[in-house]
């Protein structure tokens, strides 16, 4: 696992208050609600010091979205 990969793990297990890992969606963790997202959304920006567009925000729903727009946005 990256350094990205745990701390998105790390900030979505703490917002969502369970155990989550890369298969983790919004669709399988009933945990996860409309406004436990947006907890999520502002959780993921303040940690990596970065801003989603409204169109990012509706396309990370899940774990592993999460990392790939993280990873990309690193190698930019």
């Amino acid at each position: 696992m990256n350094d990205i990969e745990n701390k998105v793990i790390k900030v979505i297990s703490k917002v969502l208050k369970i155990a989550v890992d890369k298969d983790t969606t919004r669709k399988n963790c009933s945990k996860w609600d409309s406004l436990k997202h947006i907890e999520i959304i502002f959780s993921i920006e303040d940690e990596f010091e970065i801003e989603f567009t409204e169109e990012e925000m509706a396309e990370t729903d899940s774990v592993s979205s999460f990392i790939r727009k993280l990873d990309n946005e690193a190698r930019l």
